[in-house]
């Protein structure tokens, strides 16, 4: 009976949407789950503040976003009629941070400018499938190597992109921000967040046990904080991975297990962070400026042809910037890296901030920006 009441309050939410004047819904937001709003929240709301109405469609029922009573925002819970609705939506922009539009069964919508908009710093040739970016019309760029990396795409895949816009990544202006209002406690224990990448020989994976004992034994606090793809069928290894690191740990006082994402409070708790490919890993260092220890596990990739491009990965450069790298057969020594990178805190503070406005587009601005391009986009300006 719950599968009828979805179906007919999802017809309802399509119907809602699609009788609405196209200049009454010139804007529309798609979120694949509850976790975008963190990606889409500065755009939206400045959106809001000069008046724009905005539509906001999530695949999550349970989305706090439906709940939001907001002047201007029109939130609707679409997930198996999504098709349709893309088929069917004629409003000037839709934004939306999910790859592979128009490839598989989410076809583009022929009568708006769709503008993809990242939800990671990671390159887009090695962390997306190939073909992933061709149906998109512009492209909310988050540093120099986007734009880069897209237009080597656009020339090698013969894409009809126009413009490639400088806006910055409002996920890192968030969370800096939540960082320099941070009340942090004082404590003797250093802690370490350990945020992995997920899929085959990610850290937990492959190390979680050596790397957990050597950090608690050099005298460290751990929040294992896994992907929520840990969960999800794409990696159907993450259920049985985190559960016998849970056995294991179960009796330690210093290992604590973070199996949502609701919040960020151990991003600006911890003292370091410790990765393998994880594009969380550059949220960290560059949003709390503290250093990130990686763990030299087979680089992640979804582009067999990446090589092509002619560039390196993103997350592959940007590793001896942000910390230091373990190679994977030393990882015993990881709780006394931990303590190098942690006794040099201070030294990386200054450079990651440094670094941090040469990799980003308009760092603190991210969510200003994007308000403002969205608008031109639209021709409501």
């Amino acid at each position: 009976m719950m599968g009828v009441r979805d179906t007919l309050k999802e017809s309802s939410n399509l119907g809602a949407i699609l009788t609405m004047a196209p200049d009454d819904r010139p804007i529309v937001f798609y979120a694949e789950d509850s976790f975008t709003w963190v990606q889409f929240e500065g755009y939206v709301l400045h959106l809001l503040q000069l008046g724009m109405p905005v539509v906001y469609v999530t695949s999550h029922a349970d989305d706090p976003v439906l709940e939001m009573d907001v002047d201007g925002l029109s939130p609707f819970y679409i997930r198996k009629q999504l098709p349709r609705l893309m088929e069917r939506l004629d409003s000037r922009v839709l934004a939306i941070t999910m790859p592979d539009l128009g490839r598989f069964h989410i076809p583009k919508p022929e009568r708006s400018q769709v503008l993809y908009i990242f939800h990671s710093l990671n390159s887009v040739h090695t962390s997306y499938r190939e073909g992933a970016f061709d149906h998109y019309d512009r492209f909310a760029c988050t540093g120099p190597h986007h734009v880069a990396e897209l237009s080597g795409l656009r020339a090698q895949r013969r894409t009809k992109w126009e413009q490639l816009d400088e806006v910055g990544y409002y996920k890192l202006d968030r969370i800096a921000r939540d960082h320099q209002e941070w009340d942090r406690a004082d404590r003797d224990q250093k802690e370490v967040l350990i945020a992995p990448s997920w899929g085959p020989s990610n850290v937990l994976e492959a190390h979680g046990e050596e790397v957990v004992r050597s950090l608690v034994q050099s005298g460290f606090r751990v929040t294992v904080r896994p992907h929520p793809q840990f969960f999800h069928t794409l990696y159907p290894e993450g259920r049985r991975v985190m559960a016998r690191m849970m056995e294991i740990f179960s009796g330690s006082e210093d290992v604590t297990f973070e199996l949502s994402i609701t919040t960020e409070d151990s991003f600006h708790r911890s003292d370091i962070m410790l990765s393998d490919w994880s594009g969380a890993a550059y949220e960290y260092a560059l949003g709390t400026l503290r250093p990130v220890l990686f763990i030299d596990t087979p680089q992640k990739l979804f582009n067999e042809s990446w090589h092509e491009l002619g560039r390196p990965a993103f997350e592959d450069f940007m590793r001896d910037q942000v910390g230091a790298v373990v190679p994977a057969d030393e990882v015993s020594r990881v709780g006394t890296l931990a303590q190098d990178l942690v006794n040099n805190q201070v030294n990386f503070s200054a450079d990651l901030s440094t670094l941090r406005g040469e990799v980003v587009f308009n760092s603190g601005r991210a969510g200003e920006a994007g308000a403002e391009l969205i608008v031109a986009i639209a021709g409501l300006s």
